[in-house]
């Protein structure tokens, strides 16, 4: 863990209670540096004001290029607050000079080997150039050819297409990539994992899928309550 500069959970405190009391056992009982965790929410849907949304999101941005949803015509408050909350969290290690950070969403799992799997992964990324890592599997999704092994050594993997941010509730980023992010994600159009898709293919950046994967996301698996809609 020692490459890493600082762990933020999208969490909000009041709103996300339990949550937030999940998430500060479950990374502690993993052994996670706890001195490095910042627990960040900027805003909550609900308290998002018309103004303060159409400040920030525009579902005519980008004019001739395609939508890559059909949800960025009628973003749910929820949707427009995290990408806020992960937009405050770029600012943040951007001012801060972090060279590597690990975003975490409220609803993610860790596997309970997770600091041993990271340290193989950190490995394994020395000879390779990235900006973001996916180390979770998103909705069950895989890279190609790799070991079938759950238990095989965690590294670094091609995504088997261009739409590589297939969720967003666990992701590794590297600050040069974040100083990029800084000057473009406001105003956005799509939700978080899409409009990084198109963030990180206009600045040409290097996506990869850890795997054996490291989290999984928590609504997606029926674990946990989606929040989003809130």
């Amino acid at each position: 863990m020692e490459e890493i500069d600082k762990i933020y959970v999208l969490v909000h405190p009041e709103y996300e209670k339990d949550r937030f009391e999940r998430m500060k056992i479950h990374m502690s009982t993993l052994g996670l540096p706890m001195n490095k965790v910042l627990f960040a929410a900027a805003c909550w849907g609900s308290e998002l004001k018309s103004a303060d949304i159409f400040n920030v999101w525009d579902p005519y941005l980008r004019p001739g290029i395609p939508t890559l949803t059909w949800k960025c015509r009628c973003l749910s408050k929820g949707e427009v607050s995290l990408v806020l909350n992960f937009y405050a969290v770029v600012k943040d290690a951007v001012k801060n000079k972090f060279g590597k950070i690990i975003i975490l969403e409220s609803d993610v799992f860790l596997r309970s080997d997770f600091t041993t799997c990271l340290t193989d992964l950190m490995i394994d990324l020395k000879d390779k150039p990235w900006d973001y890592i996916s180390l979770g599997e998103g909705i069950g999704t895989r890279p190609s050819g790799v070991p079938g092994s759950y238990w095989s050594p965690t590294k670094a993997y091609p995504a088997p297409h261009q739409f590589v941010f297939r969720c967003t509730d666990s992701m590794l980023l590297r600050g040069e990539f974040l100083e990029k992010l800084l000057g473009t994600l406001i105003p956005f159009r799509e939700c978080l994992d899409w409009e990084l898709n198109y963030q990180l293919a206009a600045h040409r950046a290097v996506a990869l899928w850890a795997d054996p994967p490291l989290a999984e996301q928590g609504s997606s698996r029926n674990r946990i309550a989606s929040l989003l809609p809130a």
